[in-house]
């Protein structure tokens, strides 16, 4: 798509008349909300896409940029037909039969095509990745590689001006003032903070000195990183295409206060920006993709207790105020088992004052030299399950939080730890934050945690003793592919397993944190907002995060989030458009 067009795409509420008429208007600018933009502005339609915040993405442009998609590439080998099979099987097999089995089949059936379409008819590239396993291995069906795909690295600077519309990513997971690195820069740049005089620390800092030079250069002139990667990389491929697309606007700092109804289903939206209001009408589609119920208070309150907001990774916009218009219209909001997805996140303080989230998805927890104990020093879950599974487990346990990520030295300089960079990056300032905890033994690191000596001693020493032998007899940690996955390639018998043995010891507290919503407002196989009494509501569809998880409230593998996401805001369009309009 290099060299089209690019229009004025942003636009205020007062140039817009009372009145005007819209195709499909979409509340919500993350990757849900831009795919059906793109889409049915790349059928001709004419798009509004209204953002209450003054930036775009939400939490997918804070995300890994990985969607789940089976029957697209195919995976272990197999072809995209036989993958898809198996995928099938692997969630029946680990979510049983529910009143979600249809809209899991028709994602599964519908996923690889919506793809291919998306790359088609948008900017928006994939990439497979070569070893990306399921979380639930030993599940009949589960896949090692293939299924998890990712949006492939942006140059930002085709998208001129917009780039700067574009939210950066969590602050925690770059350095050097917002250079974000790709996967597989993560894991070379590690080699060169841990190892700087190797090799490998050579060839990798070799390929790495364009990216460095260039990152510095978008600093000097002013501007944010201009190298998208992940997340940011989706969020920007999709504001590129909808650059070139003369029918579709976008408003920012704008929000829907009323959903229009009539007997035929929703028929306008009023929105207000500051001072200025319209009513607007809709011909085909009103699609709520606003990003889920986490930063609602009363709706958090009600559905996550006592868990507080601060612990959330989840965009600070997703207030939840698009879900009362819905349930005016007549959307049923649905629970499920569980209400949120999760991950063990710690806290550290920003250098502007605030606070900062930082999800442990895989960078340490799973590594040698890490465990986990309770406030109390026991050690009670597998520290390499999945990120949803340990927060999941963190909420069941019976000691109140924090929980504590303790690593040795070695482990430290090798891994980082949290938002300790590998190397020891950022470890003094940390330190001086409180935000990381240093003891030189055991004993002074349980009084510094405020834990039981003996216990915490007792425990290390039955997890080194385990770590010795490459068998974790508590937890069966490292035993499946995703888990030795997270560990330390190579390393036998178990990647994932290594004793503390180096001094100082180090630890950071850590909280679950929900990382998106689970529970949402019911859909059908089109993704039309579904009444009380399973009755599609006219002309209204709900994607993303606003609508109830295909997956039951589990989390069977990377990306699952985004990838019925997008796969489902083709189908929203293909309904509210027609059957072919795409061809």
């Amino acid at each position: 798509m290099a060299g089209t067009r690019q229009h004025e795409l942003v636009a205020r509420l007062d140039t817009l008349e009372e009145g005007d008429a819209f195709d499909v208007i979409v509340l919500g600018a993350g990757a849900a909300g831009l795919t059906a933009g793109a889409l049915a502005a790349g059928a001709g339609a004419r798009v509004l896409i209204v953002e209450a915040a003054g930036l775009v993405g939400g939490t997918s442009a804070l995300t890994a940029g990985t969607l789940w998609a089976p029957g697209r590439y195919g995976s272990d080998g197999l072809s995209p037909a036989e993958d898809r099979v198996r995928a099938g099987r692997y969630l029946e097999q680990l979510i049983g039969a529910d009143d979600l089995a249809a809209l899991r089949e028709t994602f599964l059936d519908e996923a690889g095509a919506a793809i291919e379409l998306i790359e088609r008819t948008t900017a928006a590239r994939f990439v497979q990745r070569s070893h990306h396993p399921d979380y639930v291995g030993d599940v009949d069906g589960a896949a090692i590689q293939g299924r998890a795909i990712e949006a492939v690295d942006f140059d930002g600077r085709l998208l001129g001006p917009a780039l700067a519309l574009i939210r950066p990513p969590l602050k925690e997971f770059t350095v050097l003032g917002g250079f974000a690195p790709n996967r597989d820069e993560t894991a070379a740049y590690s080699v060169i903070a841990t190892d700087p005089l190797s090799a490998g620390s050579f060839r990798a800092a070799l390929q790495a000195a364009p990216r460095m030079i260039r990152h510095v250069g978008d600093r000097v002139r002013g501007r944010r990183s201009s190298h998208l990667t992940m997340g940011n990389a989706l969020v920007g491929r999709l504001l590129y295409t909808l650059l070139s697309r003369p029918t579709a606007t976008v408003l920012l700092h704008t929000e829907a206060t009323e959903l229009v109804t009539g007997d035929s289903g929703v028929t306008g939206v009023r929105l207000r920006s500051g001072t200025v209001g319209r009513t607007l009408t809709v011909r085909s589609a009103l699609i709520s993709a606003t990003g889920g119920f986490n930063r609602d208070g009363a709706r958090r309150a009600e559905l996550l207790g006592t868990t507080p907001e601060r612990w959330s990774a989840v965009a600070d916009g997703n207030r939840g105020r698009a879900h009362r218009l819905l349930e005016g219209a007549g959307a049923a909001f649905v629970r499920q088992g569980s209400d949120a997805f999760w991950a063990p996140v710690s806290l550290p303080a920003r250098r502007d004052g605030s606070q900062g989230v930082y999800p442990h998805f895989a960078l340490d927890r799973g590594k040698p030299g890490f465990l986990v104990v309770d406030s109390g020093g026991r050690r009670y879950l597998d520290e390499s399950q999945a990120y949803h599974t340990f927060g999941e487990t963190m909420i069941a346990h019976d000691v109140v939080p924090p929980a504590f990520l303790i690593a040795d030295a070695a482990a430290v300089r090798r891994y980082g730890i949290g938002a300790v960079r590998p190397g020891g990056w950022g470890l003094r300032r940390r330190l001086r934050e409180g935000y990381v905890v240093q003891a030189g033994d055991p004993a002074r690191l349980a009084d510094a945690l405020g834990v039981d000596n003996d216990v915490l001693r007792q425990t290390i020493e039955r997890f080194n003793a385990d770590a010795e032998r490459g068998l974790d007899t508590q937890f069966c940690r490292g035993e499946t592919p995703y888990q030795r996955n997270l560990g330390a390639r190579g390393r036998e018998p178990n990647p994932s397993l290594g004793p503390l043995r180096t001094p100082p010891y180090y630890a950071v507290r850590l909280y679950p944190g929900d990382i998106g919503s689970a529970s949402g407002f019911a859909t059908d196989e089109r993704a039309r907002a579904l009444d009380a009494g399973g009755r599609p509501i006219g002309r209204l569809y709900i994607l993303g995060s606003d609508m109830r998880s295909i997956m039951g409230g589990r989390y069977p593998g990377p990306g699952i989030t985004l990838g019925p996401a997008v796969v489902f805001a083709h189908l929203a369009v293909r309904h509210a458009l027609g059957e072919d309009y795409a061809s």
